[in-house]
């Protein structure tokens, strides 16, 4: 598989002579981007960028509850320290990276924040099942959707469009990062969905098609559906049953497919992807010719909950590698992935644009 290669005057190309490093790494995906030098700090909440508990005056009396809450808040920022000094002295060991990861710890942490955004809203909490917690530019984020990135539980389409928005909006349209970032194009979940269910002619007027004809790579997370096309309900397609990650290269025509749950022989989910395909070629300003579906072997979830969470982490490591890096591998074969703490990353995301 060729490589590609970012040039200062022309922007993204194929290189065939790169030969990427086969070092295996172990990350989240989201903190491969360099969010904090990037997102504004007037944005940013400093209550959730501690576990402190609430504020109790010195003669208050503390309840059972509170005082297992402190012991346990505790124990997690000593252990966070630790996690610190460790990492500092042991530089990049990916070995050392995955002993330190405590995932009960990483849980509690990931309650502890999802219950102080919701305690910010203690008027609608009182009032709706459901409210708006966050807004990050033009996606709202709600309770529910805080729901979908605690453990155990399956990503929905506002959380990746979330992610895709605070990348588009932070590091490829910001206009901080380096020339022809724009030749990077990331889709919304719904966009996706409705590219595969509408007529072949109308495809072109629901793209933005300005941004996609200066691109040359297009992210397209992919809701997988097990019922035939033709048998699909729109009103309830978007609830799916398997998130993969395809990426569009206009540079050799070719839809990459990221799929952590992957499957030998899978008929239903190569004739969806082949109608997809058809439906992007029928976009003859933005495709010129036929377009080869490639499979690319990736980190494989453990449970039925993480796929959307793979879609995250994937898009995540890839954009900094497209933002930052001179050379770029779509090769993650190597990639060893954390998806607990790639949701609690998100989290800390989420409570910086409390609305």
């Amino acid at each position: 598989m060729a490589s590609i290669a970012w040039r200062e005057h022309k922007g993204f190309c194929i290189d065939p002579d790169y030969a990427p490093s086969k070092q295996t790494i172990t990350t989240n995906g989201i903190d491969s981007l360099p969010w904090h030098k990037y997102i504004e700090k007037e944005n940013v909440d400093e209550e959730f960028n501690t576990l402190s508990p609430q504020d109790t005056t010195p003669n208050k009396k503390l309840t059972k509850s509170e005082k297992r809450e402190l012991r346990q808040t505790k124990k997690i920022n000593v252990q966070r320290r630790k996690q610190m000094q460790r990492q500092m002295e042991l530089d990049s060991s990916n070995t050392a990276i995955e002993a330190t990861f405590k995932p009960y710890l990483a849980k509690q942490e990931l309650n502890q924040i999802y219950n102080k955004i919701i305690a910010k809203k203690p008027t609608a909490k009182g009032t709706a099942l459901d409210f708006k917690v966050a807004q990050c530019h033009s996606i709202s984020v709600y309770k529910s959707d805080l729901e979908h990135i605690l453990p155990g539980e399956w990503f929905n389409d506002n959380n990746i469009s979330f992610i895709f928005e605070l990348i588009k909006e932070t590091f490829i349209n910001s206009g901080q990062c380096r020339p022809f970032t724009n030749q990077v194009q990331l889709l919304f979940p719904s966009v996706v969905q409705l590219v595969q269910h509408f007529p072949a002619s109308d495809i072109e007027n629901l793209l933005p098609m300005d941004d996609l004809k200066k691109s040359r790579f297009i992210f397209l997370p992919i809701n997988m559906i097990e019922e035939p096309l033709e048998e699909l309900d729109l009103e309830t397609a978007n609830n799916g049953d398997h998130w993969v990650l395809g990426i569009l290269s206009l540079l050799d025509e070719k839809l990459y497919i990221y799929d952590s749950m992957k499957i030998d022989d899978d008929v239903k989910g190569d004739s969806q992807l082949q109608n997809l395909c058809k439906k992007l070629e029928s976009c003859s300003n933005l495709v010129r010719g036929k377009i080869k579906i490639v499979s690319l072997n990736c980190d494989q979830q453990r449970n039925f909950d993480d796929c959307g969470v793979f879609v995250v982490m994937i898009t995540c490591y890839l954009v900094n590698q497209f933002c930052f890096e001179e050379e770029i591998s779509l090769d993650l074969s190597h990639i060893k992935f954390n998806p607990l703490d790639a949701r609690l990353s998100l989290m800390k995301l989420v409570s910086k644009f409390i609305s």
